[in-house]
């Protein structure tokens, strides 16, 4: 179950309290962010790497919760930006100027540059659904020559080889992005949101590819009196995620020729095939403008029709009476918006009613101007402090890289039915059947904390009213410690001290695998539960619990006799 946002209108974007990537479940929840795996034995650290961003009356930041554990992605340094090149030709003597984005990698915001890493370090793994289902092909189309025909039967298991692939890549080509907004902020990307429904109810939308002035007389006739030209296809504006991200927010994306705008709650992320770049609202200019256009195609139902003028006109603007299919054509009013930023955006879209780009325009600005900070990741917990307990489930140690396990799967897949055909020997696997465990996680309060820190274009108007616009506005930064910690387990110790005394617990422990809250959590131990004392060391001691775990506690939660009940 989740929320939605809005008064009054129904709006398409939702906020949901779990994401699912794979066989791993992000849930959110007042306590912070946790976790579960529906896999038997598969770590959490396998899982896609889990980010947490706040928007509120406090501003934004950054939280990751999960990940990769000891393996992050490479940071490449800020490459160097330079403005994308003027790309003009010719059409019908009119010289045209491709309205076009510089590359996506040169944009990048400091903030986000982490995550933008992430993204593009996933997008940038081979699709493994591809390299089995191709694998087993060539395998099965090899077999097939080589028992002139019957192996081709083989190339069968390419299907069962995609579908294998493409449950590795729901998890590893995934990067997993929570919102939590209130405040401020839900109001700010209400209104965008409600903005962007004004803008996908036109009856038309257009991306202007490129643009140029008619200057010569005969352009200006044939083009019916025009004082620009340009290229436009029909664009799209819908609701969606870039293939490698899973949230619980589905952003308004806004399709420009080769590129997608992805309008989140903290950024736009601007896809070009399978890179992605960041534009911090802040930097993002937006002009928006009405523009008189003589349309020659089907004029939308809902544009308005401001005045008329000949295919083949006059000087005087009169028709020119020498073209026999010399007809009048309409001049329709329509609302032209012009996005631009210093890392390299320039795109122009058109749509076929004016007054809508105002509230799209003004959810920009309000994004714009809210703060923003980042934090430091996995903090530590003060030992002493109680906390809602919630149980861990011992993890299954991985016996084996993810690789290694791939290629086991393929090799079954293709080795025992090529040596079936091949030396007409047969081979059956046996069935497993695995009860999938719950991995949980519990939010914790952190320490510590890390502090982050257009050009106007006329086209395709006959005459140009003033254009209105939007300035950036600058961040300030504001602090909030807060983080998500990971509760895990631990495989079981031997070999205890010959001194044993028993102790109880006078609260909810967090119990640790060493003598110090710099050391990670392995479990919490609920209150009144008896723990035999192994060693002592300074303000800590090292406990048995159940038999079966082993771990520090701090000296003032426990004592020898049970806590009073309540």
């Amino acid at each position: 179950m989740g929320k939605g946002y809005g008064a009054g209108a129904h709006l398409p974007f939702y906020i949901r309290k779990s994401v699912s990537a794979g066989p791993f479940r992000f849930n959110f929840s007042k306590g912070g962010v946790g976790v579960s795996v529906g896999v038997k034995g598969l770590r959490i650290g396998t899982g896609p790497r889990g980010h947490y961003v706040h928007a509120g009356r406090g501003g934004l930041y950054y939280r990751a919760t999960l990940g990769n554990a000891g393996r992050s992605p490479s940071s490449p340094g800020t490459p160097h930006r330079s403005p994308a090149p003027q790309v003009t030709f010719d059409n019908d003597d009119v010289a045209m100027i491709e309205i076009e984005s510089g590359d996506v990698m040169h944009m990048r915001d400091e903030s986000f540059s982490e995550l933008l890493n992430e993204i593009n370090s996933k997008a940038g793994q081979t699709r493994l659904s591809n390299a089995l289902a191709w694998t087993a092909a060539v395998i099965g189309l090899l077999a097939g020559i080589a028992t002139g025909g019957p192996g081709l039967l083989l190339c069968i298991i390419a299907l069962p080889g995609w579908a294998i692939g493409n449950w590795f890549d729901s998890y590893r080509r995934t990067t997993v992005l929570y919102y939590d907004l209130e405040g401020d902020a839900e109001t700010a990307y209400t209104r965008l949101a409600q903005g962007f429904d004004g803008l996908t109810g036109c009856a038309a939308k257009w991306h202007i590819e490129a643009g140029g002035a008619i200057q010569s007389l005969t352009a200006w006739k044939r083009n019916a009196g025009a004082s620009h030209l340009v290229n436009r296809k029909a664009t799209t504006l819908a609701y969606s995620l870039p293939p490698v991200i899973k949230s619980n927010v589905t952003p308004p994306a806004l399709h420009v020729g080769k590129q997608v705008m992805f309008f989140m709650p903290d950024i736009v992320l601007v896809q070009h095939g399978s890179r992605v770049g960041a534009v911090n609202y802040a930097d993002l200019n937006v002009r928006w403008q009405d523009s008189r256009f003589i349309e020659t195609e089907r004029v939308p139902s809902d544009a308005k029709v401001v005045d008329h003028t000949w295919k083949h006109p006059n000087k005087n603007g009169g028709p020119d009476r020498r073209f026999k299919d010399n007809r009048q054509i309409p001049i329709c009013l329509y609302e032209t918006m012009h996005f631009t930023s210093g890392s390299g955006v320039n795109e122009l879209v058109e749509f076929s009613r004016t007054g809508v780009a105002v509230a799209f325009v003004e959810g920009c600005r309000m994004l714009a101007a809210l703060p923003r900070e980042r934090l430091a990741l996995q903090p530590a917990t003060p030992a002493d402090d109680p906390i809602a307990a919630v149980p861990a489930v011992e993890q299954v140690k991985r016996r084996g890289s993810l690789r290694a396990a791939m290629f086991t799967i393929l090799g079954i897949l293709v080795g025992v039915p090529v040596f079936g055909v091949i030396f007409a020997s047969g081979s059956r696997q046996p069935a497993t059947g695995q009860q999938p465990p719950l991995i949980a996680e519990t939010a914790v309060p952190e320490s510590d904390e890390a502090k982050a820190p257009l050009p106007s274009l006329d086209v395709m108007t006959v005459s140009s009213p003033p254009a209105a616009g939007t300035a950036a506005t600058s961040l300030s930064t504001t602090s909030s410690p807060s983080s998500v910690a990971i509760v895990r387990s631990e495989a079981t110790e031997k070999n205890p001290s010959d001194h044993l005394e028993l102790r109880y617990t006078q609260t909810a422990v967090n119990l640790r695998d060493g003598p110090g809250t710099r050391f990670a959590v392995i479990t919490v131990i609920p209150k009144s539960t008896q723990v035999v004392v192994m060693a002592v060391e300074g303000g800590w001691s090292r406990v048995r619990v159940d038999q079966d775990r082993l771990g520090w506690m701090a000296n003032s939660t426990i004592s020898a006799s049970p806590p009073p009940r309540q």
